[in-house]
């Protein structure tokens, strides 16, 4: 039997954050993805994965997508998900809805469901979360990774515009926000182990 975990991306780590809404992905199927058996890597109770693999050390050898601005995408702010979806030029091949722990109501947006490294795009009144992948073990899961990198800058620059591509920019190239300001609203974020976040908190401007 597969196990799912709730995946916070370490955020409940860290001091002075608002309550992060989980992403739920298949670990055991992203490991396999990348090439990793159940005894190179282990999940622990508060979510946070620890590789034992070398799977990370060939990422230093790739160039990761950086978005130039070349394309033209309109700045549409924060506050309406389908509009920042619309705005990126994506269609989400799921969208699934709930609610959040203040019972607003919450969208996922899968981009792609054919790949377990498809970028995701969490949002609700609350909080704004996005997923992406940076895993270089093989070419398939580096072209997977990079298409999920390339769809989160263009969430990203429709939310932000420019400042939102710095965002993924620095985050991708291994730096970390700790309540940074993006557009005006607290963002916390880094990559751990090819896994990446930026979680955004809507709810204190």
């Amino acid at each position: 039997m597969l196990k799912r975990f709730a995946i916070m991306m370490t955020v409940f780590a860290i001091a002075g954050c608002s309550e992060t809404e989980p992403v739920e992905v298949d670990i055991d199927e992203i490991a396999a993805e990348v090439g990793l058996a159940p005894e190179d890597y282990k999940v622990h109770e508060n979510g946070a994965i620890e590789v034992y693999s070398k799977v990370g050390t060939e990422q230093e050898n790739v160039s990761w997508y950086q978005d130039d601005l070349s394309e033209p995408i309109e700045t549409v702010g924060m506050l309406d998900g389908d509009a920042i979806i619309a705005s990126a030029g994506l269609e989400p091949d799921e969208v699934e809805d709930s609610a959040d722990t203040e019972g607003q109501p919450k969208k996922l947006y899968v981009i792609n469901n054919e790949t377990p490294l498809s970028a995701l795009f969490s949002h609700s009144p609350n909080s704004i979360e996005l997923n992406w992948y940076q895993f270089s073990d093989k070419p398939e899961t580096t072209e997977n990774s990079q298409q999920s990198l390339k769809d989160v800058y263009k969430l990203a620059r429709a939310m932000a515009g420019r400042e939102g591509a710095e965002a993924i920019m620095y985050l991708s190239n291994g730096g970390k926000y700790r309540s940074k300001p993006v557009s005006g609203y607290p963002a916390t974020g880094q990559c751990n182990d090819g896994i990446c976040f930026i979680h955004i908190d809507l709810s204190s401007e």
